[in-house]
């Protein structure tokens, strides 16, 4: 990864060192180590300029925003979530929509019942 930042994409790894307080002069020496160097190349963050050029312009954003829109327009269908932060635990249908649990007959009587119930408003409010 450290050489296709140093090859490819030079410029952009140059101007994330220049934003860091070093100079591409700087790289593979007493300043600026290559530990260094490959902890500021692979720990780059979404915002850097070697971010930016190594994922070919499109953040994590703009690829959930397209799945996004693929899915609705029925050019896609994603086959699961994606991973995120407090996800792996979860089992499908686990808290994702928590709602009790009926038979079709418990439902029925429920829609019965709210049939008879009187329409509009069932309470008034009172100001003090």
């Amino acid at each position: 990864m450290l050489s296709a930042a140093v090859g490819r994409y030079f410029h952009a790894l140059q101007r994330d060192l220049l934003a860091l307080g070093y100079r591409a002069a700087d790289m593979f020496t007493e300043r600026l180590s290559i530990a260094e160097l490959v902890s500021i190349v692979v720990a780059a963050p979404p915002s850097s300029s070697l971010r930016y050029f190594m994922d070919n312009g499109w953040s994590r954003t703009d690829h959930l925003l397209a799945n996004m829109t693929e899915t609705q327009s029925g050019v896609a269908k994603l086959s699961e979530p994606y991973d995120r932060p407090g996800l792996g635990d979860r089992s499908p249908g686990d808290n994702i929509f928590p709602a009790d649990v009926m038979t079709w007959d418990e439902m029925d009587r429920l829609d019965a019942e709210r049939e008879t119930r009187p329409k509009g408003k069932t309470h008034t409010r009172t100001w003090r």
